[in-house]
This record gives C-alpha cells, sequence and structure tokens, in this order.
C-alpha cells in the first residue's frame, strides 16, 4: 500500500492516532478517580482477600495505545490467577489488526498466549454488539465494563458505507442502531423543525423508549449522523453504572449549537445512570479535546486536579474552585472546574458548552454577582407568551440577484451603521426592491432593539431605533427585539451595555468556531426587573442621550465634523454614566439613576 493509499484508508476510517502524552495525562486522571474510590469503598487494590481491577474496553483500539497504558499507568492489571489482563479491544481496521500479534499487545499484554488475546480483541465495527462472552473472571461478559476509554474515528465515512452491504446485513445494523438513545435525540430536534419528518418511521414520546419506535430508522438519514456522536453513545452504553468514560471528540460536539441535542443526550443519561448506579458514586465522563489538550501542562493540570479532588470537607475554598494554569510561555492555557460535576454544566440548557472559554471564571463570576443581587430577575422570554417579538434576520444575497448601492429604493441597517448611543442616520446603506420583498418580516420600526448576533465585532452590540424608519427598510445579520409591549427597549438596551448584560453576551459567543448568538441564547438572556421609578428614571436619562446623538446625526449629515465629534463625545459620556449608575442600582448602592 503506497503513503496516499494509507492516507485515504485512515481518512475514510476517521482514524487520527492519539500522542502517548494525551493518553497519558488521561489515566492520570482516571487513576485520579479510582484511588480515591478504592479509599471509600476498598473495591480495587484494597479489595480482600485479593485485589481486583477495573475492566477496560477500547471501542476503536487500533494499535492499543490506550489499552497498554491502562496496564502500564497502573490503572488496571491482570487477573490473580487467570493471569489475564483486564484489557478489552476492538477494531475495524485489518491493517492494524494485523499488527495486534506482531506488537506488543499479544507478547507484552497476553504473554503470547494468542488464544487468550482473541477472548479479548475481536475485529469488528466498534458500534456494534460484541459476540457472547462468559469469564470467569468477569462479570457482565463483553456487554459491560468499568472503563470505556478511547479516540474514536471522527469525519470517516462511517455508516455510509450501508448501501454497499447486503439486504440483510444493512438490516440487521440498523435494528442494532434502534439501541442508540441519541438518535432519539437528534429525532426530537429534527422533527421539531420545519415540519421535517423524524429519523424513525414511527415514534410517540409518551409509549416509545427513548431510542426509537417499532420501524428501524431509513438508511439515508442514519449515514448523516457523525460518526463521533454514534460512538459517544456507544461508549456509554458499554459503561457499567457507576463506570468511567474517557473518550475523545471532535470540539463541535462540545461546543457546536447544533449539537446540542447530543449535550442534552449527555446530561440526561449521565443523570439516569447516576439513579442506577448502586455504588453511589458519581457517574464520571471525562471529555477532552484532541486539539487543544495536547497544548496544555499536563504534571500541572494533574497536580491542581489531585489536590482538588482529593480535598477533605463538603465544601471547597471559593479560591480553589477554579485553578487556570499556564502554557510554557506562561500564557493562561486551561481551566479545570471541580465545582461543577458534567451533569450541572450539561443541565445549564437550552446551550450549555464545555469549552474552557465559556466557562471562564471572569464571566461566571460577573453572572453569578448579578444573580445574587436583590433587584428581581427574569429571563427575556418570561416577559411574554409569544415568540413574535424575537425576529433574526438575514442578509442581502447576490445569488439571488439582490443588491446594494447607494442609489437603491430600501434602507438596509447593518452592523456597520452601529454606534455606542444609537444608529448612524447620517448615511444609512440602501439595496434593492427584491431584498426587501424577501425579508420584510425583517422591517424594523421605532423601538425596535437592535442586537447584532453575528460575528466576532458586532455580537453582543446593541442600540435603540429612535427615529422613524422609512416603509421600506430591511435589518440584515441583527436580530430585532420588539419588546416595547412587555419591556422598556432603553431599559433593555442600558442593560445590554453593563457589565451583567456582557458578561453574558461574551460567554455565549465563546467555545463556538464563529462567534454568534442563537434564538434560544436570546430568550435566556437574564435581565432585571426595576421597579416602575426606576424604569421611568432610566427611560427619561436615555432620551437626553438620544438628543445628543441626533444633534450629531444632524451635524455630521451637514459635514460639520468638528460639532459632529465634540457631540457624539458627550452623547457617549452621557450613556456611559447612565450605565455605572443602574449597575448602581443593581447592586444596591443606590436607588435610582437620577
Amino acid at each position: 500500500m503506497t503513503k496516499t493509499q494509507d492516507k485515504k484508508r485512515k481518512q475514510n476510517l476517521g482514524i487520527f492516532y492519539t500522542p502517548q502524552e494525551v493518553v497519558n495525562f488521561i489515566f492520570q486522571i482516571l487513576k485520579i478517580w479510582k484511588d480515591k474510590e478504592d479509599e471509600k469503598l476498598k473495591r480495587w487494590q484494597s479489595r480482600k482477600p485479593h485485589a481486583h481491577f477495573p475492566s477496560v474496553i477500547d471501542p476503536a483500539c487500533g494499535e492499543g495505545v490506550f489499552l497498554k497504558t491502562a496496564i502500564t499507568s497502573g490503572f488496571t492489571g491482570y487477573h490473580p490467577t487467570e493471569k489475564t489482563p483486564y484489557v478489552f479491544g476492538i477494531d475495524l481496521d485489518g491493517d492494524v489488526v494485523n499488527k495486534w500479534e506482531k506488537i506488543s499487545i499479544l507478547h507484552d499484554l497476553f504473554k503470547g498466549k494468542k488464544d487468550k488475546m482473541l477472548n479479548h480483541f475481536h475485529q469488528q465495527d466498534g458500534l456494534l454488539e460484541l459476540p457472547e462472552k462468559v469469564f470467569s473472571y468477569k462479570i457482565g461478559g463483553l456487554k459491560e465494563f468499568d472503563a470505556v476509554v478511547g479516540n474514536p474515528p471522527f469525519g470517516g465515512m462511517g455508516f455510509s458505507s450501508l448501501k454497499g452491504k447486503d439486504t440483510k446485513e444493512v438490516i440487521e445494523i440498523l435494528e442494532h442502531l434502534k439501541k442508540f438513545e441519541v438518535l432519539g435525540y437528534k429525532k426530537r430536534k429534527v422533527g421539531n423543525e420545519n415540519n421535517q419528518s423524524p429519523l424513525w418511521g414511527d415514534f410517540s414520546w409518551g409509549s416509545m423508549p427513548w431510542g426509537g419506535g417499532s420501524r428501524i430508522p431509513d438508511p439515508k438519514e442514519i449515514e448523516s449522523i457523525p460518526i463521533e456522536i454514534l460512538f459517544l453513545d456507544r461508549f456509554i452504553q458499554l459503561a457499567k453504572p457507576g463506570g468511567w468514560i474517557a473518550i475523545i471528540i471532535p470540539d463541535g460536539i462540545l461546543t457546536s449549537s447544533n449539537s446540542h441535542y447530543v449535550r442534552e443526550f449527555l446530561s440526561d443519561k449521565v443523570r439516569k445512570l447516576k439513579e442506577k448506579n448502586k455504588l453511589g458514586q458519581d457517574y464520571k465522563v471525562y471529555l477532552a479535546s484532541i486539539e487543544t489538550i495536547k497544548k496544555y501542562n499536563f504534571d500541572l493540570i494533574v497536580k491542581s486536579y489531585k489536590k482538588l479532588y482529593n480535598s477533605s470537607g463538603d465544601h471547597m475554598n471559593k479560591s480553589n474552585l477554579v485553578q487556570i494554569t499556564k502554557d510554557q510561555t506562561g500564557k493562561e492555557a486551561v481551566m479545570i472546574r471541580v465545582d461543577r460535576s458534567l451533569k450541572n454544566m450539561l443541565e445549564e440548557k437550552p446551550f450549555s458548552r464545555l469549552d474552557v472559554n465559556y466557562w471562564h471564571p471572569k464571566w461566571d463570576n460577573i453572572i453569578q454577582d448579578f444573580r445574587s443581587r436583590v433587584v428581581q430577575k427574569k429571563y427575556l422570554y418570561e416577559y411574554t407568551h409569544n415568540d413574535n417579538w424575537l425576529i433574526s434576520t438575514d442578509h442581502v444575497r447576490a445569488s439571488k440577484g439582490e443588491k446594494e448601492a447607494s442609489n437603491l429604493p430600501v434602507e438596509y441597517y447593518s452592523p456597520a451603521g452601529f454606534l455606542f448611543t444609537g444608529y448612524d442616520i447620517s448615511q444609512i446603506p440602501r439595496c434593492s426592491e427584491n431584498a426587501f420583498e424577501r425579508m420584510k418580516r425583517a422591517r424594523p420600526v421605532k423601538d425596535d432593539v437592535l442586537l447584532g448576533g453575528f460575528g466576532m465585532g458586532p455580537t453582543g452590540k446593541s442600540l435603540v431605533i429612535c427615529h422613524t424608519p422609512s416603509i421600506k427598510a430591511i435589518v440584515g445579520n441583527i436580530f430585532i427585539l420588539r419588546v416595547k409591549d412587555f419591556y422598556d427597549p432603553y431599559v433593555l438596551d442600558v442593560f445590554f451595555k453593563t457589565n451583567y448584560g456582557q458578561a453574558q453576551f461574551n460567554k455565549y459567543k465563546t467555545g463556538v468556531a464563529f462567534n454568534s448568538l442563537s434564538n434560544e441564547e436570546i430568550k435566556y438572556l437574564l435581565v432585571p426587573e426595576f421597579d416602575e421609578k426606576v424604569k421611568k428614571s432610566i427611560h427619561s436619562e436615555y432620551a437626553n442621550v438620544t438628543n445628543m446623538h441626533n444633534e450629531a446625526m444632524e451635524a455630521k449629515q451637514e459635514g460639520n465634523v468638528g460639532d459632529y465629534k465634540e457631540k457624539i463625545v458627550i452623547a457617549e459620556k452621557m450613556l456611559r454614566d447612565l450605565i455605572v449608575k443602574t449597575e448602581e442600582v443593581i447592586r444596591g448602592e443606590r436607588s435610582d439613576v437620577i
């Protein structure tokens, strides 16, 4: 096989080899958990009369780096009489399977005993059921394991090869896939969007199990599911209640809004498995990104984590809840949140992300400070019973024959016109009539709040439309918040500009490949319920800002640059003063902004 052919084969199978330092790090973390459990329950090495070891499986083991490290790290070991290691492996790739006999798996792990190796290592698809086996030294055969570890394939062709198999084999595979609970969450997500049909032929949420209905799924739909998401479900299937999962997955599963259904599945599954766990331990799921974790100072992370994980007492000192480590250049590298379980992190629905930036303490601390203040608070969606107030918009598309030019008839409000104190109405861009006809639902009106939600610069920036736009006007790549009927738009804009509002935006726009906000994130913005007196005062003070902003706009339109700069600076100062006073009201340091 040529190097090009081998590279293509690995791409098709989604094979990406894991650096040894990453594997070592994962087993150091797992060993911390195991040793703590052994100390409390005498379940492992402390067990009498013989030491006991966790069973470990890698459903996509390749050349076995995870399983070899499971032994060499001391995480697991050998049965005292059978002299068989508690490691099990699966791999589909025939090339690596052929190497099992030639490399250390046979000779180092199984002491040259091929029959024992073949009882523990199997060439097959890691997503499918293993053969029935009964072991005298392991409860559960090949159905469940104490630890499921590995770096499963991602980006590979996965089940896209279904159409190349005969009908009987395809049906057997699809019947097995009915057990994958994550598909139920995907189905719920797809079934609720745009009236699309669900993945499964028939389904009733009240009467069917999470996995699927009575019919087998459509192969075309299964082919669209990323292979790494199916493997995440399979890892959980293979883990005993009370077991551990250490899996390396792409960042997108933890951060993308499109993968929220996967995080919801994880949250619910971890909770259910914890309830089933007779031993009473947390169901531990360690999630890591192969592209970022290898940059970290592993020794420092392990040292910090071990110290905090083994801390005595029910409550850790607040200063120790978050540990920020440094890379070799002294820059911040990673955050360890030992105060939050996976379940806690995932239950911040509907948009939680497992990303170190999303959970950065500088955002969390500000948001928690806001939550602790005496002023009443609600999520924005709780002020009204409909969703008509939130309008997401598109943009002018040349592919549809739409145009932008100064001589065209339609006002086109875009993020480029955002100023701190309002919209720059001195020279509003224009677009074509066909763009207006396609996007007329995005027509702005006076007192609308415009909120940037797309891209690094605009996301989290807001303003109020203080003038009356043309009848023919649209907004592009900006959210319209038409809140006037239930929340004063000027009060809302001031709050958005406070540290408490910006902390929420900054949190939501981190941990994603493209900085953006979703409709759900906007609905779940936490905003204050000021009393009527404070609201009227903020509105009144904002009117003064608006008057100065409008005078600045008039000066700009007249070409009086000096006057424009002077007035816009005054307007900005007035608004910043109002923001500071609003923050002081929230903190209880003053009763009103005037």
